[in-house]
């Protein structure tokens, strides 16, 4: 693994760049909520051109490093402390601890507010974020494979898919045609709604095309033409937290 130095100036200084070769086609660039930048590209992509391309990205990195440095806090779903922040539906939201008589999680303006009999008891705060979070997610994943399943597929003659919500390291979704089953990343909760209903889409039209072939990305591009843009946005401001 490569890392490259990038100079922001004097604000935000020197920041190392990890350099991931994979074999991929297109160049990911990612600004994680810890500050860490990550360039994913393809093996046969020169260094020259590395360097090129985060020379006329390094405005971005800057302006997504400095937006992470105000929200002071963490974007980790595994360690939910009171003043740290998240992303939910593409929009910051700040975790509060509050104390009262029950447990129970409310959304109120910007804030995750997590109420809690004992705000000391941090697994108590942790197992209730995590069954609130996955909650949240299975409604709106289901939703939203209803609304698509409805619209678009069921002329189709398939049947509906099960849908299973799970952390997943790598990828957004994915679509087990054989078994008619789909998965999506819980982190995907994260994006916003446009780019969720993609993830939902690319999956689904899995159901159909079960190879990333042409006809693939024909019929995705006639039921969502503005896919490509949609994917950009869920793959440069969208953070995993990984």
């Amino acid at each position: 693994m490569e890392t490259v130095l990038l100079d922001l100036g004097a604000i935000n200084g020197q920041v190392p760049v990890k350099i991931i070769r994979k074999n991929i086609v297109n160049v990911h660039l990612k600004v994680n909520r810890d500050l860490g930048v990550i360039l994913s590209a393809p093996y046969s992509v020169p260094s020259e051109w590395v360097d090129r391309f985060l020379a006329e990205h390094i405005r971005w990195i800057d302006a997504q490093i400095t937006k992470y440095k105000r929200a002071s806090g963490t974007n980790n779903l595994s360690s939910i402390r009171s003043g740290s922040s998240t992303q939910l539906f593409g929009k910051d939201y700040r975790i509060i601890k509050i104390p009262s008589l029950e447990n129970r999680i409310d959304l109120e303006d910007n804030k995750i507010c997590i109420y809690l009999t004992n705000v000391e008891d941090e697994a108590l705060a942790q197992r209730l974020f995590n069954v609130w979070w996955r909650s949240i997610a299975t409604q709106t994943y289901q939703a939203e494979v209803d609304s698509l399943f409805y619209f678009i597929f069921r002329k189709y003659q398939l049947t509906p898919p099960r849908i299973l919500v799970r952390k997943m390291k790598t990828l957004w979704g994915s679509c087990t045609p054989s078994k008619n089953k789909i998965t999506l990343n819980e982190y995907l909760l994260k994006a916003d709604i446009r780019c969720i209903r993609y993830v939902v889409l690319h999956e689904l039209t899995h159901l159909l095309y079960p190879n990333h072939n042409k006809d693939f990305y024909a019929f995705l591009t006639v039921q969502m033409p503005d896919w490509k843009e949609r994917k950009k946005e869920l793959d440069m401001e969208v953070v995993q937290g990984l």
